[in-house]
């Protein structure tokens, strides 16, 4: 259920010239999301809560009020003001509904959930719209979450995406305590990678391993395939009985740069092989003590068959049994 759905839905709404109309957005989404239409035909999101909202500002050209009901229930409702932007508002909307969708949410949190998913929204707009973004781009956060999905079969839930510094333009895209993960992906026949800088392979802080996916195009009917809207789904379903990391996750999401939308649902992938390396005092790489004093920002390719000396095949040995 994508943005242009609801699209649909609020053109299918009869505006009364007299009343507000709302219906119903999915009778199977364990939150009461309605969309509607006033008689001025502005389009409406209204969330029906047990918990009263704070008070909150208005977003930019979104105005949003806080009622309590008769039956004792808040709403919480968002009014586009301006028809150029119902695009970024339908965004918004789905977001809304569908990152809530699978969070496994208690009633205690629902509202919470959807508060914090506003805040992210509301600095999304001070600063404006992530770009789409490109396919190389699209493929790299796929081989980030194909790891962290790897991951949480193994650790907590929680400690898996609070490792997952990638979007937070960290060194390495995962890192522990004691050991660091970098993730890259190929297209197949693709014989070098792109390391894009000198502190990436690092390993002074700690150990370093190099993990590389090889993403083919695929038809849609392949039931391994995947799109990038589909990998965070399933995520988003596995990570549904833990609360914070399921937050956690949609706040890296925004720092990645993501917002669903129904371009991500290409290209169509599937993963047909990983490699793992180790990065050991031997392995081929450039790092900081290697640069000469007022060098920064180096980036360099690197031959994978350099690398197939340093290849591994044991699971990582920060790896925990999940509990």
């Amino acid at each position: 259920m994508m943005a242009n759905w609801l699209d649909s839905r609020w053109d299918a709404l009869a505006v009364d010239p007299f009343r507000t109309v709302f219906l119903l957005c999915d009778a199977n989404h364990p939150l009461d999301f309605y969309i509607g239409r006033n008689p001025g035909q502005q389009r409406l999101l209204l969330l029906i809560s047990a918990e009263e909202p704070p008070a909150m500002r208005d977003m930019r050209a979104i105005q949003i009020r806080v009622f309590k009901r008769d039956d004792g229930k808040w709403s919480l409702l968002l009014t586009l003001e301006e028809e150029s932007l119902t695009p970024m508002f339908s965004m918004l909307c789905d977001d809304l509904i569908e990152s809530s969708r699978n969070a496994g949410l208690q009633a205690e949190h629902s509202l919470s959930f959807v508060l914090k998913r506003l805040s992210s929204w509301r600095k999304l707009l001070e600063r404006g719209l992530p770009n789409l973004l490109c396919e190389s781009e699209i493929r790299g956060l796929c081989g980030e979450l194909l790891f962290l999905r790897r991951t949480l079969s193994h650790m907590e839930k929680s400690d898996a995406v609070k490792a997952w510094v990638g979007p937070k333009r960290a060194d390495q895209d995962f890192q522990f305590p004691d050991a660091a993960w970098e993730i890259k992906t190929i297209q197949p026949g693709a014989d070098t990678i792109t390391i894009s800088s000198e502190s990436q392979l690092q390993t002074t802080a700690r150990p370093v391993q190099l993990v590389v996916f090889e993403l083919a195009d695929s038809k849609s009917e392949n039931e391994n395939a995947f799109t990038l809207n589909m990998l965070i789904e399933d995520i988003r379903i596995r990570l549904s009985a833990d609360h914070d990391a399921g937050e956690q996750f949609e706040e890296r999401l925004v720092a990645a740069g993501y917002l669903r939308r129904p371009e991500y649902d290409k290209p169509v992938l599937v993963e047909r092989a990983s490699m793992t390396f180790s990065v050991d005092p031997e392995f081929p790489r450039i790092t900081g003590e290697m640069v000469a004093l007022g060098i920064s920002g180096v980036s360099y390719d690197l031959l994978l068959s350099a690398c197939e000396r340093f290849r591994i095949h044991s699971l990582p040995s920060t790896e925990q049994k999940e509990h």
